[in-house]
């Protein structure tokens, strides 16, 4: 369970500072495990780097309006960046700091394509050492696909305290995107084993019901019980990562989801793709277009958050 520290301050400093280039200081490295000729390896990256890497693996830059574009790679390069120093060494357990899949953020060697190569490097250059911060140091930039028309809070996902702009915002650009409905029949023995391959969603020898027991303020579910020989509550984030674990991470999309239980399937109907806390991309990417800064962008998401340039005394 990821455990977030709350706020223990907050500030009437302004959200949309406008970005100012700051000036150049001692580079930070990050040890990343990369896939290298399908085999995983250390490789020690400077964080400028890094977030070249991280930008076009992360966020669709393929708007024909170079101008939007130019937009989302900054907005995704303070983003990669924020994150990357908020979430240093949560690897160092395992002798790295980030990995570069979705458990962290994804990272892979940077863009060959020319166009795309030039549009991510004057976002990167452009938005050096930026950070979004609440005053304690950089935040923690979580963000994801698709909302569905709300991000939900922290808490509601992974428990826990949860900072004050991570407690979920409305999302009507999100929302009035198509395409954003997604469904995942399953054979109910199928669904059966997939639950006992963790002890905590186990049923013993036979599959019965899921139920939502409980839903967010954004109609997340946060609490499902699976019943059977044995009967497990369990958080919905949990659900569908065990779910995906077997079917890959496109399977079961987000928590955003009403279940039908039928005689041999167990039906999962929803909206959006994610986790759902912090900045919806789909909402960006539609803002973005609208006209809005990245500023604006992220003062949404997070609220009571502004861009500055980050500390070299932050604590790795």
């Amino acid at each position: 369970m990821l455990i977030i520290l709350a706020v223990t301050a907050c500030t009437s400093r302004c959200a949309t500072t406008p970005i100012k280039s700051p000036r150049p200081q001692t580079a930070t490295v990050l040890r990343v495990e990369v896939n290298v000729g399908g085999g995983q390896r250390i490789q020690t990256i400077p964080l400028e780097h890094y977030v070249r890497g991280s930008v076009p693996a992360e966020m669709p830059l393929g708007d024909s309006d170079i101008v939007v574009a130019g937009r989302l790679a900054q907005l995704q390069a303070i983003l990669a960046r924020t994150y990357a120093l908020a979430n240093r060494g949560r690897h160092r357990h395992e002798g790295f700091d980030l990995c570069s899949t979705t458990h962290c953020q994804v990272y892979r060697a940077p863009e060959k394509s020319p166009e795309v190569a030039n549009l991510v490097d004057n976002a990167v250059t452009r938005t050096s050492r930026l950070i979004i911060t609440d005053g304690n140091g950089p935040i923690q930039a979580f963000f994801h696909s698709n909302c569905g028309g709300h991000t939900s809070s922290a808490t509601d996902i992974w428990g826990g305290p949860a900072p004050r702009y991570l407690a979920g915002v409305p999302d009507d650009y999100c929302i009035e995107t198509p395409g954003n409905n997604w469904h995942l029949s399953l054979d109910r023995e199928h669904l059966h084993r997939i639950l006992n391959t963790e002890t905590d969603t186990e049923v013993g020898q036979r599959l019965d019901q899921v139920v939502v027991l409980r839903r967010g303020p954004a109609g997340r579910a946060i609490r499902i019980s699976v019943k059977g020989e044995k009967s497990q509550v369990i958080p919905g984030e949990r659900l569908r990562a065990v779910i995906n674990a077997q079917l890959g991470h496109r399977a079961f999309r987000s928590t955003l989801f009403a279940v039908d239980n039928k005689m041999g399937q167990i039906i999962f109907s929803g909206q959006g793709f994610g986790h759902g806390v912090g900045l919806c991309q789909v909402g960006s990417i539609a803002r973005a277009q609208k006209g809005a800064s990245v500023e604006d962008i992220l003062a949404h998401y997070y609220p009571g958050t502004w861009i500055e340039p980050y500390s070299t005394q932050i604590k790795h």
